[in-house]
């Protein structure tokens, strides 16, 4: 049978760092946080507006294709007042061929 001891290292005395080692340390993790921070709000700064011009353009081109269409673009589910009647009307002459009627 094979053994494998996985917590060898566990009953070890642990290794100190010293203490100028550990200030060094977290130093550069708050370098790195305010620095990721900072990218975070500039991208914010930039994206921001971007978007809201994007949405207004958007909502600007929805609202003029609505009213193109003949909806109102401020109740567009509401039911459509009944305008000028075109296409419901068919009128059309209608004849019977017969399968042995040929021209």
């Amino acid at each position: 049978m094979i053994r494998i001891d996985l917590n060898s290292r566990l009953n070890q005395g642990t290794a100190r760092l010293p203490r100028w080692a550990s200030y060094l340390i977290m130093a550069g993790a708050f370098a790195l946080g305010v620095l990721l921070f900072l990218v975070a709000a500039s991208l914010a700064l930039v994206l921001i507006p971007v978007v809201l011009i994007g949405g207004a353009i958007a909502a600007w081109q929805m609202r003029r294709r609505l009213r193109a269409a003949g909806i109102d673009p401020q109740n567009p589910f509401g039911r459509q007042q009944p305008g000028p009647a075109r296409g419901e009307i068919v009128d059309a002459e209608y004849r019977v061929i017969e399968p042995n009627d040929r021209r």
